[in-house]
């Protein structure tokens, strides 16, 4: 229920609005003592340094493995493409005409030309081609509604998936519609889709596919069939309740090779057409890979890797994958009938298309490129080989801001039913004061999703690293229900969300307090979406924590089974089927809602929402806010304008920066 971090989008002139309540034998957050000058000081240096780091978006290696081309922000300017020659030393150059058009995707055409997705300002909605060494314009065509993606065919040929206005996003698309001027908005069941068009390069227009009553939310193209996961639900909801496809181009005619009740991601087509692969797994997908026979239709799990998060074909019998093991990344190849020929792993961050691990690779199938970033290391594009993995960066976008760095490890701990636990520490590096150290677990959103090695790991503001900077140690669990530890460990939240994952976390608080690393007399805990639900749940069950911070979290499950953007989807597989239509799973529901336990809570409570979250609707937000304030427990709500299931506004990132730091100050975690 969550995603990447966005970059930050251009600063808008609305203040938050904010909302406080204090009984009158507390004192309010402006009568609160300051922070400490030294640990305000270095969280909002290391906040702002934070804000000038540039990670590459869409990076793709071109077919003969010699340049690389990426989207970067340019100065004065929005997201445009830039293309590195990997012969030459420097930084990647912009393309030409860069001040007026953005773009957001990059790939190659078999033959080496550039292929865009650009548009005038941030309405992304045509398809360049670029060529010669000047990377001039040679072709431009338009597309209906915001192009997500684009698949260069084998033949000449483009596959565009398009977003209608108006359509949803998903979480780890900010929670936000796509932008619809229309007044008034009107929609209906089936309405407002995610469609495909192709065209052969130097076409005049995109030819639709008709695809009917299906919404395509990922596809693969190869010698002009297409091969996607869709849903009948066009809502993010529908996400949940996938199938595979294949479609015929010109009559939209489908056959549908699997239907399942996870979820899938990353459908490949192989060379010559006999065979697909997809993964499947839970959510944010980080799964098993199934491979089915286009002739038989048999399906079968290559079980022999887990956790994969994007994957290939390197010819007719052999598939390339990556994704996360542990709190760090692995890859290798393997066979079509599941034989594991290489794997590799690595302690560090591939970031990638949904910020998961995900790979471009050379026509020869022996280099590859993504972004690459470690504990010391900022993110840049890196190479590495694909059976090897031994990642080089080949940029120095971030050099400056090595000096970020702060000490992590992983740490592992046992839940209260003896299940090995992992989790990320994250402390400063100069000598710290003698005794134990304020605690700050963040709790990660999905729930399956995790926290891997990162330079600045990326979710809840990118608050981890700054925190580090004040003097706090910093705890980033990966409690059952997260991925990196196979398809088992992750399903182990079904059915029971704020349960045995929230005994997990607190157990690795129990861990650091007794290993003289925490002061159980200083700790806080926060997180956004789910974990902004696991962090006001924490403090329904546990006093322990002196502040809490929930951002864009769950406050009531039941109002959430039909008000958020991913209704009748993520809650019924979470929730373990619970129908909101019965007694019985209203009952359940409400059970492990925090609005419905707030004569528990005593800690102060810190609320940060985006007005026009979809994912966790404002609502929820509001509703924790009035409940805790009925129950007399000191809260603070704050409400972004413009602003979706993350904080994408520098002004607004700064004020919650501010603002958490104020919070766990005035509570006497700092």
């Amino acid at each position: 229920m969550t995603g990447p971090e966005a970059p930050a989008a251009p600063e808008g002139p609305a203040a938050p609005e904010t909302l406080t309540t204090q009984p009158d034998a507390r004192r309010t957050l402006s009568e609160a003592p300051p922070a400490p000058p030294e640990a305000r000081a270095a969280l909002l240096e290391a906040h702002a340094a934070l804000t000038g780091l540039r990670v590459p978006e869409s990076v793709t290696l071109d077919p003969a493995g010699g340049r690389v081309a990426c989207v970067l922000p340019l100065a004065g300017a929005g997201p445009v493409a830039h293309v590195l020659d990997l012969a030459r030393t420097g930084e990647p150059v912009p393309v030409p005409e860069a001040p007026e058009r953005w773009h957001a995707l990059t790939r190659w055409l078999p033959d080496g030309r550039l292929l865009l997705a650009s548009g005038e300002g941030s309405d992304l909605d045509h398809v360049e081609v670029r060529a010669g060494d000047d990377l001039a314009p040679v072709w431009r065509v338009r597309a209906d509604g915001e192009i997500e993606d684009l698949v260069a065919g084998d033949d000449g040929t483009v596959l565009v998936r398009t977003a209608d206005p108006g359509s949803e996003r998903d979480g780890s698309h900010l929670g936000l519609r796509v932008h619809d001027g229309s007044d008034p908005f009107v929609r209906t069941p089936g309405g407002r889709l995610r469609r495909l068009a192709w065209a052969a390069v130097g076409d005049a227009r995109l030819r639709p596919i008709p695809v009917e009553g299906l919404t395509v939310w990922e596809a693969d193209w190869r010698d002009g069939v297409a091969l996607a996961v869709t849903s009948a639900d066009e809502t993010p909801g529908g996400y949940y309740r996938p199938r595979l496809d294949l479609i015929d181009r010109e009559t939209g005619a489908t056959r549908t090779l699997l239907r399942t009740t996870w979820q899938l991601s990353r459908p490949r087509l192989a060379p010559g057409g006999r065979a697909a692969v997809v993964v499947e797994g839970l959510s944010i997908v980080s799964g098993r890979i199934i491979h089915v026979d286009l002739v038989t239709g048999e399906a079968t799990t290559l079980a022999a890797v887990d956790d994969v998060t994007d994957l290939g074909w390197l010819d007719g019998n052999t598939l390339w994958f990556t994704g996360w093991s542990g709190t760090g990344t692995h890859g290798g190849t393997l066979t079509a009938d599941g034989r594991t020929l290489t794997r590799w792993t690595a302690w560090g961050t591939l970031g990638g298309r949904d910020g998961q691990p995900s790979l471009s690779v050379d026509r020869a199938g022996t280099l590859a490129a993504a972004v690459w970033e470690t504990a010391g290391r900022p993110p840049e594009i890196a190479v590495a080989d694909v059976a090897g993995g031994e990642w080089h960066q080949v940029t120095g976008l971030n050099d400056d801001l090595a000096w970020l760095a702060v000490h992590q490890e992983e740490v592992t701990w046992t839940g209260p039913d003896g299940l090995a636990v992992q989790g990320l520490l994250l402390t400063r590096r100069e000598p710290a004061p003698p005794g134990p150290a304020p605690l700050v677990v963040i709790a990660h959103g999905g729930p399956t999703w995790l926290w891997s090695s990162a330079f600045a790991p990326a979710e809840s503001g990118q608050l981890a690293l700054p925190l580090a900077h004040a003097g706090a140690a910093v705890l980033l669990p990966n409690p059952r229900g997260s991925s990196g530890r196979g398809q088992d460990y992750a399903r182990r939240v079904i059915g029971h969300v704020g349960e045995e994952d929230l005994d997990d976390v607190l157990a690795g608080v129990d861990h650091l307090v007794a290993a003289g690393v925490a002061d159980p007399g200083r700790m806080a805990v926060l997180g956004l979406s789910y974990g902004g639900y696991l962090s006001a749940w924490a403090v329904t069950r546990t006093g322990r924590f002196r502040a809490a911070v929930v951002m864009s979290g769950v406050a009531d499950w039941i109002s959430f089974a039909n008000a958020s953007n991913l209704a009748h989807g993520y809650d019924p597989l979470y929730h373990g089927g619970a129908d909101i239509a019965t007694s019985e799973g209203r009952d359940f529901l409400a059970a492990r809602s925090p609005v419905c336990h707030a004569a528990k809570v005593t800690t102060p409570t810190l609320i940060l929402h985006g007005a026009e979250d979809r994912t966790t609707p404002a609502g929820q937000a509001e509703e924790l806010y009035r409940a805790w304030s009925a129950a007399g427990v000191r809260t603070q709500l704050v409400v972004y304008p413009r602003e979706g299931h993350e904080l994408t506004e520098p002004g607004h990132r700064r004020d919650a920066a501010e603002r958490v730091l104020g919070w766990l100050a005035g509570n006497g975690v700092l």
